[in-house]
């Protein structure tokens, strides 16, 4: 008669034991997902500040060869150090043809001896940046504006660099336009990087 008065505590022990192992795999269970939830958030957290750092880097770097060698040029070609006052490419056109108007084969020399070295500068350096894909596009089109900036303001040396010039606006005017439109493609381009890699740094 001993044998049934054990049974039914030996039955309430391994439930109890039962509910126990239940329990541990459920807090065990709890803990193991919010040690991988605190990981991923850990993660994406890195990945934010790494993604942060390597777009603010692009952008210090772009912004200082615009400064440095684009706005550099346009300081040099126009003589002044206000090139933001620029608004419009029939602004830069009339400048680029008052001072080739006026001084004619010497202000060629001056852009070829002075102020292009800066635009021949910026090629190199762009391809030097490993950017992200988001931002390729925007620094191809930097790079293509800048050639074609290169391009047409050589082509308006040539047309100064000659000892009988007489000076014909109507001649320059076609030359000076590409020259514009490069200028203004070159600012569209910085200014498109310059949205994206501010978007980053929110």
């Amino acid at each position: 008669m001993g044998q049934p008065d054990h049974a039914p505590l030996e039955g309430t022990l391994a439930d109890a034991e039962s509910a126990m192992r239940k329990g541990r795999a459920t807090q065990l269970w709890i803990v193991g997902a919010f040690g991988i939830a605190i990981g991923i958030a850990l993660l994406l957290l890195v990945g934010k500040d790494d993604e942060a750092r390597v777009y603010g880097e692009i952008g210090k770097r772009v912004n200082g060869i615009n400064r440095g060698r684009f706005d550099q040029f346009w300081a040099c070609a126009l003589q002044t150090d206000n090139v933001g006052d620029i608004h419009s490419n029939a602004e830069l056109s009339a400048k680029l043809d008052a001072r080739g108007d006026e001084r004619g084969r010497p202000y060629g020399v001056h852009l070829r001896e002075h102020c292009l070295p800066n635009l021949e500068m910026i090629a190199p350096e762009l391809e030097t940046l490993i950017v992200p894909s988001d931002l390729q596009p925007d620094v191809t089109a930097l790079l293509e504006a800048n050639a074609r900036l290169r391009g047409s303001v050589s082509e308006y040396v040539a047309y100064l660099d000659d000892p009988e010039l007489n000076y014909d606006p109507a001649v320059a005017r076609p030359v000076l336009g590409r020259v514009a439109r490069a200028w203004y493609d070159f600012k569209k381009a910085h200014g498109a990087i310059n949205t994206k890699v501010k978007g980053k740094l929110k």
